[in-house]
């Protein structure tokens, strides 16, 4: 992503997994989202996880990926090395540096060609645990429960819980978005907003005893975005709706963290820019999600599961 558009957007979530052995056993990808409290997994932030020993990209041979290296102090540029993966990833949640990201095509893919994308996968080996983050097609989206690809307000899938997060957000800032949900929904899906937020930039990633925390760069503020979105969807000029919607809406992309999507509204200035007109990527957006344990721990937590199945058979 490197110019902004009304979609950019995403609600500060902590997504919790609690996995079984046939999950760790499986390369399927969850389409359905688990939403718990970050306070239930809350570590404490000033602690360095372990980060990226190893990182390797796959699935990109149609779907695409790039690297952003801060190549002076605060600026990004594109490097063509592959090789600076890791060093891309070295940044933090007090300087970002720079990032890698996933599923570059994503921004001029048709809603036909979106539905069926590969999947670019970012594979990390931290330290002995093994973290996985992908980009988001059609089908992580739209997909319901029962399988179905439904692209409609109101269905039970992904877009429209992330929409119900982000109108949220917008509701913080401006009052014309009450009465116009299905509008805007409409409209974002119809316009792309959908894959502008599914090519994440990743910029760093830590894992935190069982916490798993990923830097996404994004814009530190969607005012603009948000502005030409709410536009588009009640047939407004621009001028008649900026004096209503109100500075500081920020909204992260959309990550896919070992199958499970996470986001976040909630954005610090990330300490580096692009250099684009419109400096993209000055905002990072640190979501979370919970680490599978090890194959090791996975094994005892089966083996006391069959113990107590077996005491309470007796």
């Amino acid at each position: 992503m490197k110019t902004p558009s009304p979609q950019e957007s995403y609600r500060n979530t902590v997504f919790t997994l609690v996995p079984s052995l046939s999950f760790l056993c499986s390369s399927r990808f969850i389409n359905s989202t688990l939403i718990g409290a970050s306070s239930l997994f809350f570590m404490n932030a000033t602690v360095k996880g372990d980060t990226p020993i190893s990182a390797l990209v796959t699935g990109y041979n149609t779907s695409g990926y790039v690297v952003y290296a801060e190549t002076t102090p605060g600026e990004l540029a594109v490097t063509p090395n592959s090789t600076m993966l890791l060093n891309a990833l070295g940044g933090d949640s007090s300087h970002a540096g720079g990032n890698v990201e996933l599923y570059t095509a994503s921004d001029s893919a048709t809603n036909v060609a979106f539905k069926d994308a590969d999947h670019v996968l970012l594979e990390l080996n931290m330290s002995g645990t093994m973290v996985t983050l992908s980009s988001l097609n059609g089908h992580d989206w739209f997909d319901t429960p029962g399988g179905n690809y439904d692209t409609t307000f109101g269905a039970n899938n992904l877009a429209n819980r992330w929409f119900n997060d982000f109108a949220d957000e917008l509701k913080n800032h401006t009052p014309l978005v009450i009465g116009n949900e299905q509008a805007l929904f409409e409209s974002y899906r119809d316009n792309g907003g959908f894959q502008r937020v599914s090519d994440p930039n990743v910029s760093y990633v830590e894992v935190n005893g069982q916490q798993i925390l990923v830097g996404l760069g994004g814009f530190i503020d969607i005012h603009d975005q948000a502005v030409a979105l709410i536009a588009a969807a009640t047939g407004q000029p621009l001028a008649a709706v900026d004096p209503f919607v109100s500075n500081g809406i920020q909204s992260s992309e959309v990550v896919l963290i070992n199958g499970v999507a996470s986001y976040g509204f909630s954005a610090t200035p990330s300490g580096v820019r692009l250099n684009d007109g419109v400096d993209s990527y000055n905002g990072n957006y640190e979501v979370t999600n919970v680490a599978v344990p090890e194959p090791s721990s996975a094994i005892l937590l089966g083996l006391g599961s069959l113990s107590l199945l077996l005491r309470r058979k007796r």
